[in-house]
C-alpha cells in the first residue's frame, strides 16, 4: 500500500533538495519489488523524485548506503533508520554535516499477507529521533502510545529450557549470514567469524560455530541495536535469535540508561567507563565496592 499524502510530501522535499543543490543524492524507496515491496531508490536529478514511494512495505534499512559516500546525501528515514544514522554519527562512521535526514513517522511495516514485519510488532519508537525535515503521519498518532510492555517479554524458563530454545533456533541456521548482511550495525570489513579463514574456505556449519556466530554478534550489538528487525526479516530459514539481542538491549538500558540511536551526541554505553559503574553480570552479582 502506498501512503499517497505522505509520499507527495516526501517527493516535494526531495525534489527541492536536489533542485537547490542541498543534496547530490537522495536515498529513498520506489515501487517495483517482488510482491509489492518498495525497494531502495537513488535519485540524482530533481525529476527523479517523482519515482519515490512511501508505504507499508518500505521495510529495508537504508542507513548502510551512507557508508563510503563522498557526497552530500539526503535520506528518507523511518524511526529505526534515523536511529541507525544517529548511531553511525555517535560511532564516527559518518559526519552529521554530510547527511540530510528526512524523518518520517512509521505506523509499522507489513509483509505480503498484511502481518507486521519483525521488529514492527513490538516497536516502541514510531517517530524519528533525529531529522532535518520532519514529515508527520496521522496514522501514528491514531495508534496511540507504543506498547512498551511488548518489549518486556523475554525468556522466562530456567537455564536448561532457555538453552533448549536457543539450540532449536540454531538448528535451523545454515550460516548464510543474511542476518549479518541486513544489519545496519555489522559494518566490519571482515567479520570475526571469518577472520582466521582464507577467502576460499567458508566457516564450518556445525552447532558450535553457529552458536559462536550468533552469540558473538549479539554481544557486538550490545548497546547498538536499533531494533529494526532486519536480521529476522532477512532470514529465509526462520531463525529467531533476535530475542537474545533484545535481552542484551534491555540489560544495557536498565544498567546504563542508554538507548541506541536516540542521541548522536551521547557516547555509546560500552565505549566509556567510570569508577561508579556497577559490576553486574547476566547471571547476577552486586555493585562494585
Amino acid at each position: 500500500m502506498i501512503y499517497e499524502e505522505v509520499t507527495n510530501e516526501i517527493r516535494a522535499v526531495c525534489e527541492k533538495l536536489l533542485k537547490d543543490g542541498e543534496a547530490e543524492l537522495i536515498i529513498a524507496y520506489t515501487g517495483g519489488g517482488v510482491n509489492g515491496i518498495q525497494i531502495p531508490f537513488f535519485a540524482r536529478e530533481a525529476s527523479e523524485a517523482a519515482n519515490i514511494e512511501w508505504g507499508d512495505r518500505c521495510w529495508q534499512t537504508l542507513a548502510p548506503y551512507l557508508h563510503g559516500l563522498d557526497k552530500k546525501a539526503g535520506i528518507l528515514a523511518k524511526p529505526c533508520d534515523a536511529r541507525a544514522i544517529s548511531q553511525y554519527i555517535a560511532e564516527q562512521q559518518i559526519k552529521r554535516e554530510n547527511v540530510y535526514i528526512i524523518g518520517v513517522d512509521c505506523p509499522g511495516m507489513v509483509d505480503e499477507e498484511g502481518n507486521p514485519r519483525p521488529g514492527c510488532d513490538d516497536c516502541t519508537v514510531r517517530k524519528p529521533p533525529l531529522y532535518d525535515e520532519y514529515i508527520k503521519d496521522a496514522r501514528v498518532d491514531a495508534l496511540g502510545p507504543p506498547a512498551a510492555e511488548a518489549a518486556e517479554s523475554g525468556p522466562e524458563g530456567d537455564l536448561a529450557e532457555n538453552f533448549a530454545k536457543f539450540k532449536n533456533e540454531i538448528d535451523k541456521c545454515i550460516l548464510c549470514y543474511a542476518c549479518r548482511q541486513g544489519c545496519y550495525g555489522c559494518y566490519c570489513k571482515v567479520c570475526f567469524i571469518e577472520r582466521d579463514l582464507p577467502d576460499w574456505q567458508p566457516a564450518e556449519i556445525d552447532a558450535g560455530t553457529k552458536m559462536t556466530f550468533h552469540m558473538g554478534r549479539a554481544m557486538h550489538l550490545a548497546g547498538r541495536c536499533v531494533e529494526c528487525g532486519s536480521c529476522e526479516a532477512n532470514c529465509q530459514s526462520g531463525v529467531d535469535v533476535r530475542y537474545i539481542i533484545k535481552e542484551v538491549t534491555k540489560f544495557i538500558e536498565g544498567e546504563y540508561g542508554y538507548s541506541a540511536g536516540m542521541d548522536p551526541e551521547s557516547v555509546p554505553a560500552l565505549l566509556e567507563t567510570s569508577m561508579g559503574d556497577r559490576e553486574i553480570g547476566f547471571l547476577g552479582g552486586g555493585e562494585h565496592d
